[in-house]
C-alpha cells in the first residue's frame, strides 16, 4: 500500500511540476487486456429460484371479463350483419315516403292567359304497391279551366289508383295561370295512398314554380300631370288584350286619391263610380273607358290613382278575383297659372249665392296673373246652364254670346287688355242673367239654380319643358230661392161652419164670419213655416178650425192666433196640395164704428226658411174687414156697420 501510495505522489508532481517533461514526448503507454483476480461481486451462497404462482381465483376473475367483452362484440356483429340481410333480403314490407318521386315537368316561364300543359309522373320506388292513390293539383287563385275559360280553376283532383313497387304513372294537366308581368305562381301536387295491411292514410307533397314572362292585358292610363285644384280633368284608362285567348268577365277598378270627386265616365259604372265591367275582350281587342273628376288639395300637393284589371271573382261578381295588371297614376296640384273669382251680385267666394225669380244677377270674373311671365292670348269663357236659365235672359256686356252652345266669350278681340297680360297684372269683365221660373203644369222644376262654369285659357312665355297652353276653371253656382205667398179672405156662405147673425153687421150684435188662409209655394220645400196674426178687441176668438188637425194655438191675452203649419210641399199651384185653414170669428161692432167697415183681422206675417237655400222668408197678408165680396152671396153694401 505505501509503495502504491509513493507512486501516485511520485506521478502528482511530475505532472504539476514546471520542470516536467512534455508529455507529448513520452512514449506512449499501450493498454491490452489484463487478466486480474478481482472479484466483481460479493460472495453469496447458491439460491434455488421458485416460480411464484399467482392466486388462481384472481386469476380467473380477470379472463371472464375480457371474455365477456369480447364475446359482446362479437354477437353485436354477428345480430348487425343479420338484421341487415334480413332487410336487404326480406324488407319488402316496408316503406318509405322518401321512395316516392313526384315529378313534375312544364314550362319554367309562360305567358300570362295562355292555356300550357304539365306532365306529372309519380314513381313508386318502394318494393311494395302503394293503393288508393289520390292525386290533388292547387292551383294559383284566378287560374281557370282552358276547356271552360270563364271557369276558375282552383283545385284538380283524380284517383291514380294502385302504383306496383318500382312502377310509375304519368298525368298531364292543363290550365290557364294569370298574373302580373314578373310574378311567380306555384302549382303544388298533393299524392294521398295507402298500403296493404295498413288503413291509415300517407301523403307527399311536391311544388313547382312557373313565372308570369308576361301580362294577359296591357292597361295604359292617360291623363295630366299638373292641374289646378277644383278642375275638371279627365283621365283615360286603355285595356288591349295581349293574350291568344278571349279574356272573360274583366273588371276594372279605380282606388282614388283624397280630395277626388267622380264627375262622371262614358262607361256607366257600378255604384261605387270605382268599377266598371267590360265583360269579353276577345284576342288583340281593346276598350276604353274616360273617367271626368276634379281634386281639391293644396298647392304642391302630389296625389296618387291606382287602376287595377282582371277577372271578376267567383264569389263576388262586382270585384276583382285575379288581378293581371296595375299600375298608378300621380297627378300634382298646382297653383293655376291665373286666379279666378266669381262674384254674384257683389258676393265673392265658392259657395252658392242665392238670388231670386225675375231679379237680375250680376256676374263679375276678376283675373289675375300668378306667373312672373307675360301671358299672352287670354280668353274667357262662361259656360251657361241649369233649370232657371232661359236664354233669352242673359246681357253679356262687351263680350260675345253665343246661345247656340250657351256660352259668353272674351277675348282680345272684345277686350284688348287680354291681348297680353303681365305678371301680377289683372282685368276683370262682367255680365248680368236673370234666373226664370221654367216651371209648367207637367213638368215642374225643383230646386232650380243657375251655373257659370268660368274656363281662362292663355299661353306662357319665356318657359320650355312645359305646355304652351294652361286653362284655369272654376264654377260657381246661384240657387234660386223658392216664392211662397200667403193670401187670405172672408166668406159667410161657403165653408165648413154655419154663420149667424145680421148682414149688413148691427152695432152691439154679433155676427160671425169665416176666415180662410191659405198658402202655396213654388220650387223649394219650406220648412217650420207659421202664420200669425191679432184679432181686434171687438173680435171673438170661437176656437172652430178647419182642418181639424191642424195646429193652431189661440192667445187670450194678446188675442193672437198662431198656426204651426210645418213643412209647406214644391209647386202647390200645380199638384194641388195647397195649405189652407179655416177658423170662425164673431164681431160685435160699437156704435162708434156705424157707417165704418170695421177690420176683422189685422196683418197676418208668414215665416219659414228655404230647405234648398237655407234662406229665413216671410210674407205678410193684409188685414181682412167686414166685406166678404169673396162670397158668392156677397152684395154690395153688406159690409157697412148699420145702427
Amino acid at each position: 500500500m505505501q509503495k502504491d501510495q509513493s507512486k501516485i505522489d511520485e506521478l502528482s508532481k511530475s505532472l504539476y511540476s514546471r520542470n516536467a517533461p512534455d508529455v507529448r514526448t513520452r512514449r506512449k503507454l499501450r493498454f491490452g487486456d489484463m487478466v486480474t483476480d478481482l472479484k466483481t461481486d460479493w460472495d453469496h451462497k447458491e439460491e434455488k429460484t421458485v416460480d411464484p404462482k399467482l392466486n388462481q381465483n384472481y386469476e380467473d376473475h380477470s379472463m371472464s371479463f375480457i371474455k365477456k367483452i369480447l364475446i359482446g362484440s362479437i354477437i353485436f356483429c354477428i345480430v348487425a350483419v343479420g338484421i341487415g340481410t334480413y332487410l336487404f333480403l326480406k324488407g319488402a314490407n316496408l316503406i318509405s315516403g322518401d321512395n316516392i318521386q313526384i315529378l313534375i315537368n312544364g314550362p319554367v316561364s309562360i305567358p300570362g292567359g295562355t292555356p300550357v300543359s304539365f306532365d306529372i309522373t309519380v314513381v313508386n320506388k318502394n318494393n311494395i304497391d302503394l293503393q288508393l292513390v289520390d292525386m290533388t293539383v292547387d292551383f294559383p287563385a284566378g287560374a281557370t279551366d282552358p276547356n271552360n275559360p270563364g271557369k276558375e280553376l282552383t283545385t284538380y283532383q283524380e284517383l291514380l289508383g294502385e302504383i306496383p313497387a318500382g312502377n310509375n304513372v304519368r298525368k298531364t294537366i292543363q290550365a290557364i295561370i294569370f298574373g302580373e308581368e314578373n310574378m311567380q305562381r306555384q302549382i303544388a301536387v298533393n299524392i294521398t295512398y295507402q298500403v296493404k295491411g295498413s288503413s291509415s292514410s300517407f301523403t307527399k307533397k311536391q311544388t313547382y314554380d312557373v313565372l308570369i314572362n308576361s301580362s294577359p292585358v296591357n292597361l295604359n292610363v292617360s291623363s295630366f300631370k299638373e292641374i289646378t285644384s277644383g278642375q275638371p280633368f279627365d283621365i283615360t284608362l286603355n285595356v288591349r288584350s295581349n293574350t291568344t285567348e278571349t279574356l272573360k268577365n274583366v273588371i276594372v277598378s279605380a282606388t282614388y286619391p283624397f280630395g277626388f270627386t267622380f264627375i262622371s265616365s262614358d262607361l256607366n259604372p257600378l255604384p261605387s263610380n270605382s268599377t266598371w265591367k267590360l265583360g269579353d275582350i276577345p284576342s288583340g281587342g281593346q276598350k276604353t273607358i274616360n273617367i271626368k273628376g276634379k281634386l281639391q288639395g293644396e298647392d304642391t300637393d302630389i296625389r296618387v290613382f291606382h287602376f287595377g284589371v282582371g277577372a271578376q271573382s267567383n264569389k263576388n261578381p262586382n270585384v276583382i278575383g285575379t288581378e293581371y295588371m296595375s299600375l298608378t297614376q300621380e297627378v300634382s296640384i298646382q297653383k293655376p297659372f291665373m286666379s279666378v273669382t266669381v262674384g254674384v251680385n257683389g258676393e265673392q267666394g265658392t259657395i252658392p249665392a242665392i238670388g231670386e225669380f225675375n231679379q237680375p244677377a250680376r256676374v263679375e270674373i276678376s283675373l289675375f296673373n300668378n306667373l312672373p311671365t307675360t301671358v299672352s292670348g287670354a280668353e274667357v269663357r262662361v259656360k251657361l246652364a241649369g233649370s232657371a236659365y232661359d236664354r233669352t235672359l242673359v246681357q253679356p256686356g262687351i263680350g260675345y254670346y253665343r246661345s247656340v252652345i250657351d256660352e259668353i266669350i272674351w277675348n282680345q278681340q272684345t277686350i284688348p287688355q287680354l291681348a297680353s297680360v303681365g305678371a301680377g297684372e289683372s282685368n276683370a269683365v262682367s255680365f248680368s242673367i236673370t234666373p226664370r221660373n221654367l216651371s209648367v203644369s207637367n213638368r215642374p222644376i225643383v230646386n232650380p239654380t243657375l251655373s257659370f262654369v268660368v274656363t281662362v285659357s292663355g299661353r306662357r312665355t319665356q318657359e320650355t319643358g312645359v305646355p304652351e297652353t294652361l286653362d284655369s276653371v272654376i264654377n260657381r253656382i246661384l240657387r234660386v230661392t223658392t216664392n211662397p205667398t200667403l193670401s187670405g179672405r172672408v166668406v159667410r156662405s161657403i165653408g165648413p161652419f154655419v154663420n149667424s147673425g145680421p148682414i149688413p153687421p148691427k152695432a152691439d150684435q154679433k155676427t160671425t164670419y169665416t176666415i180662410i188662409w191659405a198658402i202655396d209655394n213654388t220650387v223649394n220645400l219650406l220648412k217650420d213655416t207659421k202664420v200669425t196674426a191679432i184679432l181686434p178687441p171687438y173680435v171673438e176668438w170661437l176656437g172652430k178650425v178647419s182642418p181639424s188637425t191642424e195646429d193652431v194655438t189661440f192667445s187670450q191675452s194678446t188675442n193672437s192666433i198662431t198656426w204651426n203649419v210645418g213643412t209647406v210641399g214644391t209647386n202647390t199651384t200645380y199638384s194641388g196640395i195647397r195649405k189652407e185653414l179655416y177658423f170662425q170669428i164673431a164681431v160685435e161692432p160699437s156704435v162708434s164704428q156705424v157707417n165704418n167697415i170695421p177690420v176683422i183681422v189685422n196683418d197676418a206675417t208668414m215665416t219659414g226658411t228655404d230647405d234648398f237655400t237655407m234662406q229665413s222668408l216671410t210674407r205678410n197678408q193684409s188685414y181682412l174687414t167686414t166685406r166678404f165680396s169673396t162670397d158668392p152671396s156677397y152684395k154690395d153694401g153688406m159690409e157697412t156697420i148699420n145702427r
